[in-house]
C-alpha cells in the first residue's frame, strides 16, 4: 500500500530529525530545511514548492528561530531588544509558518497540520533559571502567536483540515550548562528536562487517521511545569 506523504519543515533540527526517523516506516517523508538549501522565509520558493508537491497528508512545522545562550554572550535587557531582531523572530516563527500553512491548505483538499509552539509561548520565561542570560522577548512573542494562528485556521478550515499545536518544555541536550539544567529541573514536577525520545508520541497521535475530532487544540508536553 502506498504511504501517505508527510512534510516536515526544520527536518534536520533536533525535533525534526527525530520525527523523520520515527515516522519513516509509516509515511513518505518530505523534508524542508535551511541546511538542505531551502529558504522558508522566501515566499516565492515556498509557493513554487507546494505547487509541485500536492496530495500531502500531513504537515509538521518544526523550524524556528531560537538562539541558545553561548558562553560569553552579551546579556540583553528586554527593553533593549533591537527591532530588527524582533522582526527576525516574527519572520521565521510566525510569518513563514503562516505562509507555509497557507500554501499547504491552498494546494491540498484536506489534511492535518501540527505546529510547534513553546512553553515560553504560554508563560513568561522563568528568568531565574538562566545565568547571565535573558531569554529574548521576541521568542516568546512569536511563539505565542503560533497558538492563535493554529486556532484561527483550525476554526475556519474545519472539517477538511485538522490543525493543532504542540507545546514543548525544555528538551535536554548534552551541550547545556549543568547549572542551567539543575535550575530548570527544580521547576519541573518530574524533576528533569524532556528527553528527545519522548517527543514523537504526540505527533503519532495527531497524525492517526482515527483521530477525527481533535482540532484547534494545544497539547502541552512539559513534565508538569505549567501545572504549578
Amino acid at each position: 500500500m502506498k504511504k501517505e506523504k508527510i512534510l516536515i519543515t526544520g527536518s534536520e533540527g533536533l525535533i525534526g530529525s527525530k520525527l523523520k526517523n520515527e515516522l519513516k516506516n509509516h509515511y513518505e517523508i518530505l523534508c524542508l530545511d535551511l541546511k538542505l538549501g531551502h529558504d522558508l522565509n522566501n515566499a516565492s520558493f515556498v509557493e513554487n514548492w507546494f505547487k509541485g508537491h500536492k496530495n500531502i497528508y500531513g504537515l509538521i512545522i518544526c523550524h524556528a528561530f531560537n538562539p541558545l545562550p553561548t558562553k560569553g554572550a552579551k546579556k540583553i535587557e528586554p527593553i533593549d531588544q533591537s527591532l530588527e531582531e524582533l522582526r527576525n523572530y516574527f519572520e521565521v516563527n510566525t510569518i513563514s509558518v503562516f505562509n507555509i500553512c497557507s500554501n499547504y491548505i491552498r494546494n491540498n483538499k484536506a489534511g492535518t497540520i501540527i505546529n510547534i509552539s513553546s512553553l515560553y509561548g504560554v508563560l513568561s520565561p522563568n528568568h531565574k533559571v538562566y545565568n547571565d542570560f535573558v531569554k529574548p522577548i521576541g521568542y516568546s512573542l512569536s511563539k505565542s502567536s503560533v497558538i492563535m494562528l493554529s486556532k484561527y485556521l483550525a476554526t475556519y478550515y474545519a472539517p477538511d483540515f485538522r490543525i493543532n499545536t504542540v507545546i514543548f518544555g525544555g528538551i535536554y541536550e548534552e551541550s547545556f550548562d549543568k547549572k542551567f539544567v539543575s535550575n530548570y529541573n527544580k521547576n519541573v514536577p518530574f524533576g528533569r528536562m524532556m528527553n528527545i525520545d519522548e517527543v514523537d508520541s504526540i505527533f503519532k497521535f495527531l497524525l492517526d487517521k482515527k483521530n477525527t475530532y481533535v482540532t484547534g487544540a494545544e497539547f502541552i508536553i512539559d513534565g508538569g511545569w505549567t501545572a504549578w
